[in-house]
């Protein structure tokens, strides 16, 4: 099978960007960068008090807990960029044991210190300020339930590394959870794909969610430079050149702003094409079998309006009826995110 001709090329891959990550200094200065910023932001990286991304994260983790009830709830999980520890919490309350693995030792720190507050039983990964996350909170809670079904709860570990380079041995994961954007800040992120491939058992599991190129955002990115910045996104003609000028099938890299558009904490992000991202998992033997769309509908609505956390009463109530829609026409639109599920491809 080609298939099994591609798994063979990607471990020889493999092996060459082992070596290429010890020994190339931008690689290595790339990834202490990444670290550095999610070090900088760790006050406000876990307290998800806005419109964006508590919907982000509260449909993810919907989308993960409802598939492992139909997929398959796996025993061993590797949450690849894992943060602050949301879904290693998720998977642990579903009854997984789970190894988390970032490079912001900062973030693994919060992660590390949650093992003292976090109760597996509500399962609740972050404060509730809107009515939608409440909701989402109580499904969740019920489907982890069953999940964990006479499994007990064993509270996930964490350490500190480079996911494009992991000290675990060969087909030693049931499941790969990469989400948060992780990929979109990894330098070089074909060779954390390699990775997620090599330590996968055979028929093995992954979720990935990433930021994606072609959304409204695109739109609005396009636009303000029309409104001298008016929307917080870009001020100037030169922002969006990477989006209008490459060619539309590949991935684009930008300058993205992070939070408050007063005080925004600049980012280096790839933004993936579906049919790139898809074409660059099956070359690792990964095969997607499912995806989802979050923030589509919703982002009819700027991002840089959302990503506040003072958000008024007007634009909560918009946007909460902005996700009714969503729920219910959730592939009508590409969303800013892009979650896909599917397995390794066996020999």
């Amino acid at each position: 099978m080609a298939d099994v001709a591609t798994i063979s090329n990607g471990i020889k891959e493999n092996r060459k960007i082992n070596n290429d990550i010890k020994n190339n200094p931008k690689i290595i200065n790339a990834i202490e960068t990444t670290a550095s910023i999610f070090n900088g932001i760790k006050d406000i990286y876990d307290d998800v008090n806005d419109l964006w991304y508590s919907w982000l994260f509260s449909r993810l983790h919907y989308f993960i807990a409802d598939t492992l009830g139909t997929e398959g709830n796996p025993a061993r999980v590797l949450d690849a960029g894992c943060g602050t520890g949301f879904q290693s919490y998720l998977h642990a309350a579903a009854g997984s044991e789970v190894i988390g693995v970032d490079v912001a030792k900062d973030l693994l720190a919060i992660a590390e210190a949650k093992k003292k507050t976090f109760d597996p039983v509500k399962c609740e990964l972050f404060p509730v300020y809107f009515s939608f996350v409440k909701k989402y909170n109580l499904i969740i809670q019920k489907l982890v339930t069953k999940l964990r079904d006479n499994r007990i709860y064993k509270q996930p570990t964490f350490q500190q590394g480079n996911i494009a380079k992991m000290d675990f041995e060969d087909r030693s994961f049931d499941h790969v959870n990469c989400c948060g954007s992780t990929l979109s800040f990894v330098p070089r992120f074909r060779f954390a794909i390699a990775e997620f491939s090599r330590v996968l058992k055979d028929r093995g599991t992954f979720f990935i969610e990433t930021d994606t190129r072609w959304n409204f955002d695109a739109a609005w990115t396009i636009i303000d430079p029309f409104l001298h910045g008016k929307l917080g996104i870009n001020d100037d003609f030169k922002g969006i050149r990477p989006v209008v000028l490459k060619n539309p099938l590949q991935n684009v890299w930008i300058n993205f702003k992070f939070r408050e558009k007063e005080q925004p904490v600049n980012m280096p992000l790839d933004l993936f094409t579906e049919s790139a991202l898809a074409a660059e998992l099956r070359r690792a033997g990964l095969r997607v079998e499912k995806r989802w769309s979050i923030n589509s509908i919703t982002n009819i609505i700027p991002s840089t309006f959302l990503d506040t956390t003072k958000p008024s009463k007007r634009l909560v109530a918009w946007y909460t009826f902005l996700t009714g829609l969503e729920e219910r026409l959730p592939m009508y639109a590409p969303g800013c995110s892009i979650v896909l599920f599917g397995r390794k491809i066996s020999k």
